[in-house]
């Protein structure tokens, strides 16, 4: 069986021990290199800082890496929920609910949040689009301001995106549909109040439904790693049945199911995710496509040769990128492969008359 797999399968408490350990430098390097491309490097150090005890072919200079690693995870996750709870009374103090999307939301339903990889901050607030376009102008920097969120400078040497709406689709009756989902459950996601992170998070059931959205557009856009999936994970064990259900429901709505049946492959097959744990039952060639994508790309995608590109590729280059890769994608989703042109026309279009082009202040 894969190491890697074993390996998380360790840090998750599914596996008590690595059928084949690595036996030497080069085998060391190379597990460590693959938990650091799916960022997966804190929550596996547990696990290293066991076998570091007990395995003398583990190299000092490989436990020190993951050992500098998971505390410089910890160290950010301490300042990050600092930032989150600063946002969110910032935010509520300006007039705006939000709702902190991913990041330290799905970190709490890990056994050691701290130990999570996050990458930037992700906050929803509930307001018309150019009001807090304005509202956003005039209290920072503003970067590229798109149909779902925009990038700013909030907080100094640490990305935030601030949505408008979670997520989108190419294709416009499914971007309908799940606009109006996220629209019918948006009052429930302000309200939900986390005494622990003082502010609001997700429901489980928004998470279950958002999160597979998340991992789609990734998979689509740029490429995802198994960090993102292993959010999911963490999500499907925490769902009760009756909130399964619910999810199911709505993922059959929004014409997900066959996605999420590839999505329950990956869990099985990496996580040991138990059967009544799954949400549909899984597809077996769409979720070894699936697998692959996931282990050729990284997280976020940047390990994907088919995303290289220089500094300077203009938009017209960056779309055909994206179309390219795409194209990949046709077979298991159509819909949105076909409406990616058509979608990045549009939105630039819309950018322009917006106003939305220029980066600034």
């Amino acid at each position: 069986m894969n190491t890697f797999f074993e390996l998380i399968q360790m840090a998750i408490g599914k596996r008590d021990a690595l059928s084949t350990p690595p036996q030497n430098r080069p085998e060391w390097d190379a597990l460590c290199s693959v938990c650091a491309k799916h960022s997966l490097l804190g929550i596996t150090f547990p696990v290293i800082d066991m076998l570091h005890d007990t395995m003398e072919t583990l190299p000092l200079g490989i436990y020190t890496r993951w050992a500098s690693v998971a505390e410089k995870v910890r160290n950010k996750n301490e300042a990050l929920l600092k930032y989150n709870k600063k946002l969110y009374e910032l935010f509520l103090r300006d007039g705006f609910r939000s709702c902190v999307l991913k990041g330290q939301s799905a970190a709490a339903l890990y056994p050691d949040p701290l130990l999570r990889q996050s990458g930037d901050i992700d906050i929803w607030l509930d307001g018309d689009r150019q009001t807090v376009v304005d509202y956003l102008r005039g209290r920072c920097e503003v970067h590229k301001v798109v149909y779902h969120h925009c990038d700013t400078k909030l907080i100094p040497n640490l990305g935030v995106e601030v949505h408008f709406t979670p997520s989108w689709m190419n294709e416009p009756l499914a971007n309908k549909r799940l606009q109006n989902w996220f629209a019918a459950h948006k009052e429930e996601q302000f309200s939900n109040f986390s005494e622990d992170l003082r502010c609001c998070v997700p429901t489980l059931h928004f998470n279950a439904v958002y999160m597979l959205v998340h991992i789609y557009r990734h998979v689509l856009e740029e490429g995802v790693g198994l960090r993102q999936l292993l959010d999911y994970y963490y999500v499907m064990m925490h769902l009760d049945t009756q909130t399964r259900e619910l999810v199911v429901g709505d993922l059959k709505a929004l014409k997900l199911d066959k996605f999420a049946a590839a999505v329950m492959y990956v869990l099985r097959e990496v996580f040991l995710l138990d059967e009544d744990k799954l949400l549909v039952q899984p597809d077996l060639r769409h979720g070894r496509f699936l697998l692959e994508e996931i282990l050729r790309s990284g997280n976020f995608g940047r390990y994907d040769d088919r995303n290289k590109h220089d500094g300077k590729e203009g938009l017209v280059a960056h779309g055909k990128r994206k179309f390219t890769r795409g194209v990949r994608f046709l077979l298991y989703y159509p819909g949105e492969v076909l409406f990616m042109p058509v979608f990045m026309t549009w939105q630039y279009f819309w950018r322009r008359k917006h106003n939305y082009l220029y980066k600034g202040r």
